[in-house]
Protein backbone atom coordinates (compact mmCIF):
# COMPACT_ATOMS: atom_id res chain seq x y z
CA UNK A 1 0.00 0.00 0.00
CA UNK A 2 1.40 3.13 -1.30
CA UNK A 3 1.81 6.12 1.50
CA UNK A 4 0.36 9.28 0.33
CA UNK A 5 2.32 12.21 2.72
CA UNK A 6 1.67 15.47 3.87
CA UNK A 7 4.30 18.06 2.19
CA UNK A 8 3.03 21.32 2.74
CA UNK A 9 3.83 23.45 6.05
CA UNK A 10 0.16 25.05 5.10
CA UNK A 11 -1.35 21.21 5.59
CA UNK A 12 0.45 20.27 8.99
CA UNK A 13 -0.52 24.06 10.02
CA UNK A 14 -4.09 23.43 9.39
CA UNK A 15 -4.32 20.32 10.90
CA UNK A 16 -2.13 21.46 13.88
CA UNK A 17 -5.31 23.99 14.25
CA UNK A 18 -8.44 22.14 13.44
CA UNK A 19 -7.41 18.65 14.11
CA UNK A 20 -8.09 16.62 17.29
CA UNK A 21 -5.01 14.92 19.18
CA UNK A 22 -4.20 12.22 21.36
CA UNK A 23 -1.08 12.65 23.57
CA UNK A 24 1.19 9.69 24.79
CA UNK A 25 4.79 8.85 25.81
CA UNK A 26 5.57 7.43 22.26
CA UNK A 27 3.67 9.99 20.46
CA UNK A 28 1.04 12.78 19.23
CA UNK A 29 -1.74 11.73 16.88
CA UNK A 30 -3.17 14.71 15.18
CA UNK A 31 -6.35 13.66 12.54
CA UNK A 32 -8.47 16.13 10.66
CA UNK A 33 -11.14 15.10 8.07
CA UNK A 34 -9.82 16.37 4.69
CA UNK A 35 -11.56 17.13 1.66
CA UNK A 36 -9.43 14.71 -0.63
CA UNK A 37 -11.29 11.62 -0.28
CA UNK A 38 -8.36 10.19 0.91
CA UNK A 39 -5.90 9.36 3.68
CA UNK A 40 -2.47 11.44 4.01
CA UNK A 41 0.54 11.12 6.62
CA UNK A 42 2.82 13.11 8.07
CA UNK A 43 5.47 12.44 10.49
CA UNK A 44 7.49 14.49 12.55
CA UNK A 45 10.38 14.03 14.73
CA UNK A 46 12.03 16.96 16.33
CA UNK A 47 15.67 17.69 17.91
CA UNK A 48 14.34 16.29 21.43
CA UNK A 49 14.17 13.07 20.07
CA UNK A 50 17.82 12.82 19.14
CA UNK A 51 20.13 12.78 16.11
CA UNK A 52 19.90 12.53 12.74
CA UNK A 53 20.05 8.70 13.13
CA UNK A 54 17.36 8.48 15.84
CA UNK A 55 15.02 10.43 14.42
CA UNK A 56 14.70 8.78 11.07
CA UNK A 57 14.61 5.46 12.83
CA UNK A 58 11.60 6.77 14.89
CA UNK A 59 10.11 7.95 11.89
CA UNK A 60 10.69 4.52 10.09
CA UNK A 61 9.12 2.80 12.79
CA UNK A 62 6.40 5.25 12.73
CA UNK A 63 5.64 5.06 9.34
CA UNK A 64 5.89 1.16 9.17
CA UNK A 65 2.86 1.32 11.90
CA UNK A 66 1.26 2.92 10.17
CA UNK A 67 1.75 1.07 7.04
CA UNK A 68 0.21 -1.86 8.83
CA UNK A 69 -2.84 -0.21 10.27
CA UNK A 70 -3.89 1.63 7.41
CA UNK A 71 -6.07 -0.63 6.35
CA UNK A 72 -8.26 -0.15 9.79
CA UNK A 73 -8.52 3.43 10.04
CA UNK A 74 -11.24 5.73 8.18
CA UNK A 75 -10.06 6.86 4.41
CA UNK A 76 -10.52 11.00 4.01
CA UNK A 77 -8.51 11.39 7.19
CA UNK A 78 -5.24 13.54 7.61
CA UNK A 79 -3.18 12.11 10.17
CA UNK A 80 0.38 13.89 11.63
CA UNK A 81 2.12 11.53 14.45
CA UNK A 82 4.96 13.54 16.35
CA UNK A 83 7.80 11.62 17.66
CA UNK A 84 8.95 11.33 20.97
CA UNK A 85 11.74 10.94 23.06
CA UNK A 86 10.42 7.22 23.93
CA UNK A 87 9.57 6.74 20.20
CA UNK A 88 13.13 5.70 19.61
CA UNK A 89 13.59 3.22 22.73
CA UNK A 90 9.94 2.01 23.35
CA UNK A 91 9.36 -1.69 22.45
CA UNK A 92 7.47 -2.00 19.19
CA UNK A 93 4.32 -3.32 21.08
CA UNK A 94 3.84 -0.54 22.92
CA UNK A 95 4.08 1.86 19.95
CA UNK A 96 1.45 -0.59 18.34
CA UNK A 97 -1.15 -0.16 21.44
CA UNK A 98 -0.66 3.40 21.48
CA UNK A 99 -1.27 4.42 18.05
CA UNK A 100 -3.81 1.94 17.94
CA UNK A 101 -5.64 3.57 21.35
CA UNK A 102 -5.18 6.85 19.86
CA UNK A 103 -6.81 6.37 16.56
CA UNK A 104 -9.44 4.75 19.06
CA UNK A 105 -10.03 7.95 21.05
CA UNK A 106 -9.56 9.88 17.59
CA UNK A 107 -12.85 8.12 16.41
CA UNK A 108 -10.84 7.12 13.10
CA UNK A 109 -10.61 3.55 13.87
CA UNK A 110 -13.09 1.26 11.57
CA UNK A 111 -14.37 -1.79 13.97
CA UNK A 112 -15.22 -3.98 11.26
CA UNK A 113 -12.37 -5.11 9.02
CA UNK A 114 -13.05 -5.83 5.55
CA UNK A 115 -13.29 -9.53 4.15
CA UNK A 116 -9.99 -10.46 2.11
Amino acid sequence: MKIISLTQNAQFRRLYRRGKSVVLPTMVVYAAKNREGISRLGITAGKKVGGAVERNRAKRRIREIYRVFAPRLKTGYDFCIVARGFTVTAPHDRLVRDFCGAAEKLGVWEHEMAAD
